[in-house]
């Protein structure tokens, strides 16, 4: 059995290239930094280690016919991934850029903080998810992300670059319980908590088998029973990049979770709506998917 898990947490580049793409946006915008982009993407998609971080994905979302096609999908979703990159670099280095939300989005949100039982915002390691959190003001109070940072990743989070003071606080899945203990406790308090859904923390006993793409793969449950025990609604929102500089918010789905005890198979049905949700964002978005790892093979768990 081929060992797939997932360990790094962090980009490829190192400290001096990350250096070199700030200091190009600190010069001359990211304009400047996406012209590098280009050479510089396709320097790494040559290398075989890349191309094979997606080709699970790609051979499943694109069936390429020949290694020209399976080279192009590749080349195109990487450039993509770098751009967002770019452009959360540029919002802790310049402070510029563009979300969009809909009115029915925000009122959704708001009706269900309205509840006093906290929040689930549940994503996907898809489109601008890193730095999506950092522009939600119409969501109010208190925001806790879900995150383990690997302490060698040198690709700075928005806040690190020093412009803008982080909107929210962390909580380290690595930590006693897999943080649940300080999820439990925001959600009480009418917070929201913003977590991944598509990858597995720590011990496969925590995860679910579902379909997706034509394959199975295992996600986490843990959120849906955390739903269920504290009454906290999901809403389930992914972040496509739109064009230099924008992104927006698209809500896929809500959930109600009814407590079915503790037994994690009464919860793949919950889990199965968020997959479908994620394969319908693929449909419409193919190059933003960014698990770049294969999903589809065991064992499942990520460190990331």
């Amino acid at each position: 059995m081929q060992n797939t898990r997932e360990q790094t947490g962090r980009s490829l580049a190192g400290k001096w290239r990350h250096a070199f793409i700030y200091g190009l946006i600190f010069i001359g915008g990211r304009s400047l930094a996406y012209l590098f982009l280009y050479p510089l993407v396709l320097v790494y998609t040559f290398l075989p280690s890349v191309r094979a971080k997606s080709r699970a994905y790609i051979m499943r979302r694109f069936s390429p016919t020949n290694c020209w096609s399976f080279f192009k999908h590749t080349y195109r979703l990487n450039l993509t991934f770098a751009r967002t990159l770019v452009d959360r670099a540029a919002l802790g280095i310049l402070g510029t850029v563009q979300v969009s939300s809909t009115k029915e989005e925000r009122e959704l949100c708001q009706r269900l903080l309205a509840q006093k039982k906290g929040l689930i915002l549940l994503s996907a390691h898809v489109g601008c998810w890193q730095m999506a959190v950092n522009l939600m003001q119409f969501l109010p109070g208190k925001k806790q992300v879900v995150y383990y940072r690997n302490p060698k990743d040198h690709d700075k989070t928005v806040s690190g670059h020093g412009r803008l003071a982080p909107s929210f606080s962390f909580i380290d899945p690595s930590g006693p319980l897999g943080g649940v203990v300080e999820m439990i406790s925001a959600l009480q308090r009418g917070e929201i908590i913003c977590a991944m859904g598509d990858r597995v923390f720590g011990a496969g006993k925590n995860a679910v088998p579902v379909q997706f793409l034509g394959g199975t793969i295992q996600v986490p449950y843990s959120f849906y029973r955390l739903s269920a025990i504290t009454g906290a609604p999901i809403v389930v929102m992914f972040f496509p990049w739109l064009e230099r500089g924008k992104f927006a918010s698209c809500t896929k789905l809500t959930l109600q979770v009814l407590d079915e005890g503790p037994i994690k198979t009464n919860y793949v049905k919950y889990a199965q709506q968020f997959v479908d949700a994620l394969a319908s964002f693929c449909i419409q978005y193919p190059y933003q998917f960014f698990n770049y790892f294969d999903l589809w093979s065991e064992p499942h768990a990520t460190d990331n």
